[in-house]
């Protein structure tokens, strides 16, 4: 049966390519929740591009990694950078984060219940111990550390506020996923082994760790995101989406097994300050 032509569409309406939705887009080309903004969902996108990435990025790299067009990419790195969220450098034309980006996470730190609640617990087992204690939680399926009380030791460990680490390595790491349930928890490590090309992943291993953390409340490791880092976590709780766990690093010429050890009923006391405060 023969179709009808373009001609034919309505006067006055939009015409474009066959295959591009109306903003100019490979049609289905982005995964969207029902009722949800197609526009706001790739500012969003964009934004999280140039914010993870460790070096500027333009816009044609962006719109092939997004898969949105130019185009549109363009208009929103332009809206980006009107409101500060966005940089752009006057020779290669590429974005890096805006400052504006600082002001929303002080925000997000003066408001945040999880914070409140646990910035003064931190504060005093970072002296108590001597080692930085973190308090951290699960954001876009990464390790985030969301409060930070460093170690007033010359030589100690930091995470550093709102930087992303991967959440299948290190004892934070477990002991968030070990929050989640453990189906949820082996299809997220499932998907991780998928990602790594460059690594074989033992997912019966990795799962089987999950599943020991959840099961002693807590979680050890040793220099598998840093080398000469130690640490200890333990869970502070679920609230919604939510997970939230304890931790203290250090290096390991003070972290011993058995400094760690006395470290965890320490952490399990302060988790449950916490975890009153927080609720």
């Amino acid at each position: 049966m023969a179709t009808a032509p373009d001609s034919a569409a309505p006067e006055g309406a939009e015409r474009r390519p066959a295959g591009l939705d109306a903003q100019g887009d490979p049609a289905g080309s982005v995964a969207r929740a029902a009722g949800t903004v197609q526009i706001v969902d790739h500012a969003i996108q964009v934004l999280k591009a140039i914010a993870e990435a460790d070096r500027p990025r333009g816009v044609r790299e962006l719109s092939r990694d997004l898969v949105i067009s130019k185009s549109s990419v363009q208009r929103i790195l332009v809206s980006l950078e009107r409101e500060g969220l966005a940089v752009a450098d006057e020779g290669t034309r590429k974005y890096v984060i805006g400052p504006a980006a600082l002001t929303l996470a002080w925000r997000h730190a003066a408001n945040s219940d999880l914070v409140g609640a646990s910035s003064a617990t931190a504060s005093r087992i970072a002296a108590v111990t001597g080692e930085t204690a973190c308090v951290s939680t699960i954001v876009d399926g990464r390790r985030v550390t969301v409060y930070e009380a460093e170690s007033p030791q010359p030589l100690r460990l930091i995470t550093g506020v709102g930087r992303p680490y991967s959440v299948f390595s290190g004892a934070t790491g477990r002991v968030l996923l070990s929050m989640l349930t453990p189906e949820r928890a082996r299809q997220l490590v499932a998907e991780h082994a998928r990602g790594e090309a460059d690594v074989e992943v033992d997912v019966e291993a990795a799962v089987a760790r999950i599943d020991a953390a959840r099961q002693r409340g807590y979680a050890i490791s040793r220099a598998e995101w840093i080398a000469g880092g130690c640490g200890v976590a333990v869970p502070l709780g679920v609230q919604g989406s939510v997970v939230a766990a304890l931790s203290i690093y250090g290096p390991e010429t003070r972290m011993t097994d058995e400094r760690m050890a006395e470290l965890v009923p320490v952490l399990r006391t302060a988790a449950a300050e916490i975890t009153v405060r927080w609720r």
